[in-house]
C-alpha cells in the first residue's frame, strides 16, 4: 500500500478550505410549508442533514451554558453518526456557579471567568459515553483553543467542524492550528444550509399538521405559561452568570424534537432522548426505517388496502431507535423525553431496557387501544411516565443572529 505523506502547510491550506452548501430553505419550519398535500405517500426530502444536526445539537447544548457573554456546545460523532459526547462552557463540577466570577475583565486575573471555565470541547470529551472517541468528529461553535486542541489530539479525535474562528489571530488558536495540521487532525469551517431551526414544542402536540409555524414570541396571553428560548443570546449583565439558560427537562425535550427532523416520515416526524441519573444523554433516536432497509423501497403511506403497502409494517419509533442506539452498556434507570405517548410495542422494549420514567407532549392516541395496552403495562411494571409542563414551548436555534465579534 502507498502511503502519501502531505506536509504541515498543505494540510493547513487544505484545513482552512470551506464548502458553502446553497440552494437551502432558510429555516426548517419554512421548508415544512414545501410539503405537499400529495406527497404524504413517500418519503420527505427536506428533513436536515447529518452535519446540520451535529452543529444543532452543538448550539442547542450551547443555551444549558450560564456564560452571559459567549455560550458555546460540543457534540462528538463517531463514525456509525452516533453522539458519543456533549458539553458546554461552564463552571467545573461541584464548583458553584454562584460563588466563582463570570467577568472577562479585571485588574486581578482570579477575579475573571478565564481561571476557571472548562471549555465546551473539554465537557464533551470529559463526558463521553464511550470506551474513547479514536476516529470521532466534533462539532462545536468556536474554533477550539490550545487548551482544547491538545485534548482533541489525545483523545485520538481526527476531525474539527467549527461554525465560527472569530479568534484566528490570537495566538492561542495559531497554536491550536499548529497543533492539529502537525497531528493531522482535518479542520473545517461549518456554512449552515439554513439561518434558523424552529423547534416548536406546541407543533409536536399535533404532528399531521403541516403548516409552517410564524417566527413570533409568545403572546401577551400566554406569555405566564409558556417562553421561547432563542441560541444564542448574550445577557445585559455580563458580569453575572445568565438565568435564561434551558432547564434539563427544556433542554432534553428540545433534544428530542431536534431529532425528529432527521426523520423522512411525511407525516409524523418524533424524536426521542435518553438520559442517565447524571443528566448525560445516552441515547437519541427517531422514526424511521431500519437500518440497511432501504426507505425509498419501502412505502410511507398511512393507508393502504394491502397491510403490506402501508409504512406500520416498517417503521421503527424512535423510542426503540433511541434504545438501539444508546452508548452506554444499558439504560436501566433511566428517562425517556419524546414527543408522543409511546405506544405498546414501544412500551414494551422500555420496559425490557430498564427505563424508570417516561416524559411525552402529547397524548393524542389516548383512546387507541395501543395507547390503552402502553399504560396498562407501564403501571404494572411501576414505570412513571408523566406530560412535560416546563414553561419553554419552543426554541429556535439562529446561525445567522449571533455576532461573535461582540462576545
Amino acid at each position: 500500500m502507498e502511503v502519501v505523506k502531505v506536509s504541515e502547510s498543505q494540510l493547513s491550506e487544505q484545513n482552512e478550505k470551506t464548502n458553502p452548501v446553497v440552494g437551502a430553505y432558510d429555516d426548517v419550519s419554512g421548508a415544512l410549508s414545501q410539503l405537499a398535500i400529495g406527497s404524504c405517500d413517500s418519503k420527505r426530502h427536506n428533513y436536515i442533514s447529518w452535519e446540520e444536526y451535529f452543529m444543532a445539537v452543538a448550539f442547542l447544548t450551547a443555551m444549558r451554558s450560564k456564560d452571559p457573554c459567549s455560550q458555546v456546545g460540543a457534540c462528538i460523532v463517531n463514525t456509525d453518526k452516533k453522539i458519543v459526547g456533549i458539553g458546554y462552557n461552564g463552571m467545573p463540577r461541584g464548583c458553584s456557579d454562584d460563588v466563582l466570577p463570570w467577568s472577562k475583565e479585571s485588574q486581578d486575573p482570579l477575579l475573571t471567568k478565564y481561571m476557571y471555565v472548562c471549555h465546551a470541547e473539554m465537557n464533551a470529551i470529559m463526558n463521553k459515553n464511550s470506551s474513547d472517541l479514536s476516529g470521532c468528529t466534533i462539532y462545536v461553535a468556536l474554533f477550539p483553543c490550545n487548551e482544547c486542541a491538545k485534548l482533541i489530539i489525545q483523545a485520538r479525535i481526527r476531525e474539527v467542524i467549527f461554525f465560527s474562528d472569530k479568534h484566528v489571530k490570537k495566538p492561542d488558536t495559531i497554536a491550536s492550528k499548529r497543533m492539529l495540521n502537525m497531528a493531522g487532525i482535518v479542520y473545517r469551517q461549518y456554512i449552515p444550509a439554513r439561518k434558523k431551526i424552529n423547534l416548536d414544542f406546541t407543533r409536536s402536540c399535533n404532528l399531521e399538521q403541516l403548516e409552517s409555524v410564524e417566527d413570533t414570541s409568545c403572546s401577551d396571553n400566554d406569555k405566564s405559561n409558556n417562553r421561547t428560548c432563542y441560541s444564542p443570546v448574550v445577557s445585559r449583565d455580563i458580569n453575572t452568570k445568565r438565568e435564561d439558560y434551558l432547564a434539563w427537562g427544556e433542554y432534553f425535550m428540545a433534544m428530542a424534537a431536534l431529532s425528529a427532523l432527521r426523520s423522512k416520515d411525511p407525516i409524523t416526524q418524533v424524536g426521542a432522548c435518553i438520559v442517565n441519573s447524571e443528566n448525560k444523554i445516552v441515547g437519541i433516536g427517531y422514526n424511521g426505517m431500519p437500518w440497511g432497509c432501504n426507505d425509498d423501497q419501502l412505502p410511507w403511506s398511512k393507508t393502504s388496502s394491502d397491510k403490506l403497502e402501508a409504512k406500520y409494517m416498517y417503521v421503527c419509533h424512535a423510542e426503540v431507535n433511541a434504545i438501539m442506539n444508546k452508548n452506554c452498556v444499558d439504560v436501566a434507570g433511566c428517562t425517556i423525553y419524546v414527543a408522543l405517548f409511546p405506544c405498546n410495542e414501544c412500551a414494551k422494549v422500555i420496559i425490557q431496557a430498564g427505563i424508570k420514567k417516561v416524559i411525552y407532549l402529547s397524548d393524542k392516541f389516548k383512546e387507541d387501544p395501543s395507547t390503552v395496552a402502553s399504560k396498562r403495562m407501564l403501571d404494572l411494571a411501576g414505570i412513571l411516565y408523566c406530560e412535560y409542563n416546563l414553561p419553554c414551548r419552543r426554541v429556535i436555534i439562529d446561525f445567522d443572529a449571533i455576532d461573535w465579534n461582540s462576545v
